[in-house]
């Protein structure tokens, strides 16, 4: 049967800014409440398979000339997509344990800016695109930086309709308090050991993010024009625009649920809008 093209939506941005969150909320969401048939894209996770292939095949990620010499070898590039396929079947604790390392997350950065990782990254999205479309899935959310350019590239080859873009920044000590458990706690409160677990990891934040914009391929950086939003004070209804894009600080001391679930009732708006 020849499906319609799934309509897309990118949720692209910093580091540690509760983007993850915030896109899975968005698809149980409109799984849950609105019966829509969606997939996840987590392209983002893509780069952390390649440092997890790469550092297997004894490869210094230090080193752009052996990362591109690896990426360059089909039979590593096998490896990795079957690694890829491999994750995807993994319970979630054992995912973590694999992927979501502070190395891990740290060396991605490294590999993700190399244009051969790009590449074997949009090479995925493009087969998984198709793959939503023949699987009759509705609405496609895409999870990773530098998705703006990555989705008209998409829409470009006729694989889906992009719909809608968030974009999401955070103040990287609230970040970083969000992701190591101190959400509840001000920083200035916290014991220093404590403290200090914040310094390291907005330390670790503010390399990825420069990493991640400086770099000459797919560079992260905001969409132009973009309307920003300031949780959580976020519009019920989307702006009149062929494809609304939004720039989020999701700085806010609030809740998960206060965060995520009014991005996740836009985009439902949107969908709706759009049929």
């Amino acid at each position: 049967m020849n499906h319609p093209l799934p309509k897309l939506v990118t949720f692209d941005g910093e580091a540690r800014s509760g983007k993850g969150t915030i896109v899975q909320t968005t698809k149980d969401y409109l799984r849950d409440e609105c019966g829509y048939e969606v997939m996840l894209i987590d392209a983002g996770q893509v780069f952390r398979v390649l440092v997890v292939g790469a550092t297997r095949a004894g490869v210094d990620v230090n080193d752009p000339g052996a990362i591109d010499a690896f990426l360059a070898d089909e039979a590593q590039a096998d490896a990795c997509v079957q690694l890829v396929k491999d994750v995807y079947h993994m319970e979630k604790a054992e995912r973590d344990e694999l992927l979501y390392t502070n190395e891990v997350g740290e060396n991605s950065a490294k590999i993700g800016a190399r244009p051969l990782s790009q590449d074997f990254k949009d090479n995925l999205v493009r087969k998984w695109l198709a793959d939503a479309r023949a699987e009759g899935f509705e609405v496609v959310l895409l999870d990773g930086r530098a998705l703006e350019e990555t989705g008209k590239m998409l829409q470009e080859r006729e694989l889906c309709d992009f719909v809608l873009g968030f974009y999401f920044v955070c103040d990287p000590v609230v970040g970083a308090r969000r992701t190591l458990g101190f959400a509840a706690t001000a920083y200035e409160d916290l014991e220093q050991n404590d403290k200090t677990s914040v310094d390291q990891l907005v330390a670790q934040i503010n390399s990825r993010n420069d990493s991640d914009r400086l770099r000459k391929v797919q560079p992260i950086v905001p969409p132009e024009g973009a309307t920003r939003i300031t949780l959580p004070d976020v519009p019920e209804a989307v702006q009149a625009a062929e494809r609304p894009m939004y720039v989020v600080d999701t700085s806010a001391e609030v809740s998960k649920a206060e965060m995520s679930l009014p991005i996740a009732r836009l985009v439902a708006n949107a969908l709706e809008q759009q049929n």
